[in-house]
């Protein structure tokens, strides 16, 4: 019963309105390459991006094609069958025993499936899935657990080709964890010390033999792309990025204030307590990982999924509670198991109730346009014709599928959207630095490097305020969503 409440209950806290800047200019671009039937490799809808002619690594073309081809309700309902895929997996990998009256693994779990709320329908969500099939099929083929596995190891390749092409951003995990076992394997073997330790989780020749020939096949199957060989390098520039992760939320280090904080503080802490519990002895190779995973996710907020989805298989395997120390807990309530599992049941019952009520009735619309422009303010923009638009960067996907809708976006090219690799060296920083007005910056020296005929800034930033002070921008139009800004011929800087 607990598995299933959990799996609805994942899908119930993923059910929500679209309002996910990114899924917004992804539909977009699918549109385009729909359209043009052609895959972009130079920057398309921003003014600034064109006119500096940016490269594009168009890692996610197929998602956003389908994306644009399935709808906003088609894309919901993919997301969906993903974060299902995604749940059994984990499910699998925690050896959860749905026989237990309460299996103590099933809370991380729940745990899992309800941090997934906090993405939507991205191509990101692909490679969670891919991640944890990979982990899945991998690691059960190096532990010899069922001779299927000998089979599945085979379908990785296979699962890259369609990884570059979905989501290339994640795509160089499958080659990185096979580097990684080859190369924990060859410690073991030139170091004494470790050797001694781990010994008896060296690889047979034939598991390294197969792995050798599945990293070729992984690294042949990664150039099965547009962009060929550039997706290899690709995933390690982002990581990179100084600009993307002190200007884009996701990938900034995580917070651990706030509730949201401690949920995921909690996520991170009780796969190390269990390590540090448990009797078991793990594998080299895993224990590295397990590192790797906990820096990624301590760098950026993006990879505590992946962590999470790691640690399941390592909770799975090297779970401290042993069958022996769980009837010790058992004992004492073994008369009441009647009792307490009827009242699980109907706490989860009223809890799906309740939380499939509120979702449900979340849907007054598909859209959900909170924080971002109204109609209004766009229309304003698409009479005044700009030539230099100026736009929050956070607000980019959205005006971009509204201009589309308003059948305008042949006419208007918008400053910044969505994709921060292209536009991390100037229109990220400086967007982010406007918008929300950040210290030290000189606003003047942007404002002249950009000369904007048009401001269109949503109310939830401080711009506004600035704006109102200088007499070189008239305001033309404003609501309780956004305020336009046109520019005039004054010379003056600030008003007295």
């Amino acid at each position: 019963m607990g598995i299933i409440f959990t799996f609805l209950m994942g899908l119930f806290m993923s059910l929500s309105p679209i309002a996910d800047n990114d899924v917004f200019w992804h539909v977009i671009v699918g549109k385009w390459i729909d359209i043009n039937k052609a895959i972009p490799s130079k920057e398309l809808f921003s003014w600034y991006g064109t006119k500096m002619n940016y490269d594009w690594v168009s890692h996610e073309w197929l998602t956003e094609w389908i994306m644009y081809k399935v709808g906003f309700v088609g894309c919901i309902v993919l997301m969906m069958l993903i974060f299902l895929g995604l749940y059994f997996l984990m499910f699998k990998m925690l050896k959860l025993n749905a026989k237990k009256l309460f299996d103590f693994k099933w809370l991380y779990l729940l745990l899992m499936t309800v941090f997934f709320r906090v993405t939507g329908p991205r191509p990101y969500i692909i490679s969670l899935l891919f991640f944890a099939y990979l982990v899945y099929v991998l690691f059960n083929y190096l532990d010899d657990t069922k001779p299927i596995f000998k089979k599945l190891i085979w379908t990785i390749p296979v699962m890259q080709i369609l990884w570059v092409n979905l989501h290339g951003g994640s795509s160089s995990l499958p080659y990185i964890y096979l580097i990684g076992i080859l190369l924990s394997d060859l410690v073991l073997r030139i170091i004494p010390n470790c050797s001694k330790r781990w010994g008896e989780y060296l690889l047979p020749k034939d598991k390294r033999k197969t792995l050798l020939i599945l990293l070729v096949s992984v690294l042949v199957a990664s150039l099965i792309n547009p962009t060929f060989y550039e997706i290899l390098l690709y995933p390690f520039t982002n990581m990179t990025d100084t600009s993307m992760i002190e200007n884009i939320l996701e990938w900034e280090s995580p917070s651990f204030h706030g509730l949201l904080g401690i949920y995921i503080f909690i996520m991170i802490a009780f796969p190390l307590i269990n390590m540090m519990l448990t009797e078991k002895k793990y594998k080299f190779y895993e224990i590295a990982f397990l590192a790797l995973m906990l820096f990624m996710c301590l760098k950026s907020q993006r990879f505590v999924g992946m962590f999470g989805i790691y640690s399941t298989w390592m909770l799975g395997k090297y779970f401290f509670v042993t069958d022996e120390m769980y009837e010790g807990i058992r004992k004492p309530f073994k008369k009441f198991e009647k009792m307490i599992t009827y009242g699980f049941c109907a706490v989860f019952v009223l809890g799906l109730v309740f939380i499939g009520y509120k979702k449900i009735n979340s849907f007054t619309e598909l859209v959900d346009n909170d924080g971002y422009y109204s109609d209004e303010n766009i229309k304003t923009v698409i009479e005044l014709k700009p030539e230099r638009l100026y736009n929050d960067y956070g607000q980019g996907g959205y005006l971009l599928y509204k201009l589309d809708e308003f059948n305008a976006l042949d006419d208007i090219k918008i400053f910044a959207y969505g994709l921060g690799d292209v536009f991390s060296k100037d229109v990220l920083p400086d967007s982010s630095a406007l918008s929300s007005m950040k210290k030290n910056t000189d606003f003047e020296k942007i404002l002249e490097k950009y000369n904007f005929d048009v401001i269109l800034t949503a109310k939830m930033y401080p711009l506004h305020y600035y704006l109102d002070a200088r007499c070189d921008y008239e305001l033309v139009q404003s609501d309780d969503m956004g305020y336009v800004y046109v520019k005039n011929n004054s010379s003056c800087l600030v008003r007295e």
